[in-house]
């Protein structure tokens, strides 16, 4: 028999930050100007539980030792940061409920500099499922402060992705056209992206003069005034980003009025190629793949990315699948909120509209439900009692999914759960849930 007792060993090794004041070997100096503290810890713990701080101690770099105390100088770290790290590392112990977000974002940052993975898995993980909105209202901030971090990949793609399902928002920021230019080009990059290739071509054009005091005031509509100089200054700018529009996506009339004007942005072949495509009706060689179509949808419960899985199930496709423009259309029948909380005029809105999907959002709790009925409703609303008469219908291809916070907790086909959809002329089709 194995007895655990971490509970008592991490209480144990907390205490050593407060009890044991003068037994300690090592001082960290963190934060800078007014906002600084001293921290008193012990070299072993360091070294167990950070990659940094073990490399540090073994190579004697960036760490100074005087009276046999090791001392680190960390400005870039703030103290209110430092003091969640290092109860981290003493008691396994995180605790995030008062911290603002913006610390906790940092969190993340000293957590790549000291090569503490589980942390940076943690923080990452959190701030996705609980920090929802205040990630999408800071998206520019996030992306700008960790783009650079390839331990924290999994917050970036949160944010790219977020940033393509409802692109608009942001390419219409004034911050845009400060991006860094690693950020667009990860963006460019996507196949999720929903906006319109032209409009990716628009927003290009304008992030690269932004780039460049010698472009500014100059009109796009108009390109009289511009000198081969000017050219040269904005090819040289966009020159990594060319290849990452689909040309090919984009229209005719949209290619001779928005991109033609600027050819010298593009490699000789490329373009010829391009007017061979939409003018001699000449398929390309290579050509990059069509990005996802955006999957419009009219409603107030689920974004145009959940449209899209439940699309895909109803085709009994993995989720993720990429659906082409216009691949699929999503009718709005019945609204709650429109046309009254009332099963039956739901299910009088539903009836002979062929397969549908329900999806509810529980107020209390926000929580999504819903279900995929694949046949034809018939509903009368009459007499019950002498309008009665049931068949069976047999299905694989209903299911029944649950939501919490934008994340998919489960779906299930209803075969899963041994029910069979039972069909009445005067009940309707009926989803068990």
């Amino acid at each position: 028999m194995v007895s655990e007792f971490f509970p008592g060993l991490s209480q144990d090794f907390s205490q050593l930050l407060v009890d044991d004041i003068d037994d300690y070997n090592v001082v960290i100096k963190v934060g800078e100007n007014t906002n600084t503290k001293e921290f008193h810890a012990h070299s072993n713990i360091l070294r167990a539980r950070s990659p940094y701080f073990k490399k540090a101690f073994l190579q004697n770099r960036r760490v100074t030792k005087e009276n046999n105390i090791f001392n680190f100088i960390k400005p870039n770290i703030s103290p209110i940061v430092f003091e969640m790290v290092i109860r981290y590392m003493y008691s396994g112990i995180l605790d995030l409920r008062e911290k603002a977000v913006t610390d906790i974002l940092y969190l993340l940052v000293a957590s790549d500099e000291l090569l503490m993975q589980g942390l940076i898995t943690f923080v990452q993980k959190y701030l996705i499922e609980n920090q929802a909105e205040w990630l999408q209202d800071n998206l520019f901030n996030v992306l700008h402060t960790l783009f650079q971090f390839e331990s924290c990949k999994q917050l970036q793609d949160y944010c790219l992705e977020s940033i393509c399902e409802d692109p608009e928002p942001f390419f219409n920021s004034p911050k845009f056209l400060t991006l860094e230019k690693n950020i667009l080009l990860g963006l460019l990059d996507r196949d999720d992206m929903t906006m319109d290739e032209i409009e990716l071509w628009n927003n290009l054009i304008k992030w690269g003069i932004a780039q460049n005091s010698e472009l500014n005031g100059k009109n796009v509509t108009n390109l009289n005034s511009w000198n081969k100089e000017d050219f040269l200054t904005l090819k040289s700018t966009l020159d990594p980003f060319i290849s990452h529009i689909r040309y090919f996506d984009i229209s005719s009339k949209d290619f001779y009025n928005k991109v033609w004007p600027f050819k010298t942005l593009l490699p000789e072949e490329l373009f010829e190629n391009i007017v061979s495509f939409h003018f001699a009706d000449t398929q390309p060689e290579n050509k990059l793949p069509p990005r996802s179509g955006k999957l419009p949808v009219d409603s107030i419960i689920i974004k145009p990315k959940y449209a899209t899985i439940l699309a895909n199930w109803t085709q009994r496709k993995d989720a993720n699948v990429r659906i082409l423009k216009n691949e699929y259309t999503f009718n709005l029948i019945y609204r709650g909120s429109r046309d009254g909380f009332d099963t039956d005029t739901m299910r009088s809105k539903c009836n002979g509209q062929g397969a549908t999907i329900l999806v509810i959002k529980i107020k209390e709790n926000g929580f999504i439900i819903g279900g995929y009925n694949p046949f034809n409703w018939n509903y009368y609303n009459g007499d019950y009692y002498n309008y009665y008469r049931e068949y069976w219908n047999n299905t694989t291809e209903s299911f029944i999914f649950f939501w919490v916070m934008g994340k998919i907790l489960r779906k299930l086909r209803l075969a899963e759960l041994s029910i069979r959809i039972v069909q009445y002329t005067n009940l309707n089709t009926r989803i068990l849930l």
